[in-house]
């Protein structure tokens, strides 16, 4: 009995798997079809071939970065052109919706020392985020576009600057831990 019992046991344990559903379909091409080539893949354009697409000379050496024109590479599809065009148009969109405080700035102190760097997202409507960075350490920011709040500052946690409208840029005094200095906010060069 034991023999017949370890025998449904080994059944039960080590069962044989069975064929996979999709090996009992027959074939059928797929509805959208894979690249294809055309009828003259491979062969040998002569030259002056009506037919034939102008012929670019053959790289000798590789490309440098400076040298590139885009002399060497086939004219864009148009679906190509068409995505080009929608990537342009979407960062023209984002760029004239974008607020007063979108992009990367630098906050300097009264004698033009550079103490922060800060990338701020501006959607336009809603809270400004973003982050700062000392060369050292760096950590989150944030606006309601009257203030601009530098969250984890090695010197005393927070710091907030009450903006003010200066030119091209921000002015304003940056409080940190009760002490309080002048600042300018300008785009770096």
């Amino acid at each position: 009995m034991s023999g017949i019992l370890i025998a449904a046991l080994a059944g039960l344990v080590n069962p044989q798997a069975a064929p996979s559903p999709s090996s009992l379909e027959p074939y059928a091409a797929p509805v959208i079809r894979p690249f294809e080539p055309g009828s003259d893949f491979g062969r040998e354009i002569a030259e002056g071939d009506a037919a034939s697409p102008p012929r670019r000379r053959p790289l000798t050496a590789p490309v440098t970065v400076d040298a590139y024109d885009g002399a060497y590479e086939a004219t864009p599809t148009d679906i190509e052109v068409a995505y080009d065009q929608g990537v342009a148009s979407a960062e023209r969109r984002a760029d004239q919706t974008a607020g007063p405080l979108d992009g990367l700035w630098r906050i300097s102190d009264a004698d033009g020392r550079a103490l922060y760097d800060v990338l701020l997202m501006d959607p336009g409507v809603g809270p400004v985020e973003g982050g700062w960075r000392d060369g050292r350490d760096g950590g989150g920011a944030v606006s309601d576009g009257r203030t601009l709040t530098l969250e984890g500052l090695p010197e005393g946690g927070v710091g907030v600057i009450g903006l003010e409208r200066a030119g091209e840029g921000w002015r304003g005094r940056l409080t940190v831990d009760g002490r309080s200095r002048s600042v300018t906010i300008t785009r770096p060069d």
